[in-house]
């Protein structure tokens, strides 16, 4: 009975040990980072984002401004991240929006499907739709992804796969 039970004990323990770093990761701003990737500071338009609202999925999240610093992405826990030095939604160029995948915030982004609407509402009233053209996981390397375009985009993204390893787009 002592050998069970010290089996029991040590399972337990590396049970707790392993929840404790999900909880870790899930919680650390490196989990929904790029890597080595960072933008060039743009003028601040007078305009930014406020709230996003993707229909389909019964999303509706407050978006804050967030910046790279020194390599760290700034993320909030409170709604959706707009990467500020990325264009302003409807613009010209790609507007990078991503959060957290947790309930309430981009939790049911992976049901997302090509023709879903987003609606992203600015600070002074008006309202832009867009039209989801494609889906995709890919690697924190591939940062392509959020390269600048000639075209008025949003690349919105959140953590997906093993340990938040990848990325859905």
């Amino acid at each position: 009975m002592n050998f069970v039970s010290k089996i029991l004990f040590t399972s337990g323990l590396l049970l707790l040990i392993f929840s404790g770093f999900l909880v870790f990761q899930r919680n650390s701003t490196k989990s929904i980072e790029f890597n080595n990737f960072n933008y060039k500071e743009q003028a601040i338009s007078k305009t930014t984002p406020i709230r996003i609202l993707i229909p389909s999925l019964k999303i509706d999240n407050s978006i804050f401004g967030a910046k790279i610093n020194n390599g760290k992405w700034e993320v909030t826990d409170k709604g959706i991240s707009y990467l500020m030095s990325s264009s302003i939604p409807g613009e010209s160029g790609n507007s990078i929006l991503y959060g957290h995948n947790w309930p309430g915030i981009l939790g049911k982004l992976y049901k997302i499907k090509p023709g879903d609407k987003i609606e992203i509402i600015m600070d002074n009233g008006i309202k832009k739709i867009f039209i989801v053209k494609y889906t995709s996981i890919v690697d924190p390397g591939q940062t392509h992804i959020l390269s600048q375009t000639n075209d008025n985009r949003i690349t919105l993204y959140t953590c997906t796969g093993f340990l938040d390893s990848k990325r859905f787009v």
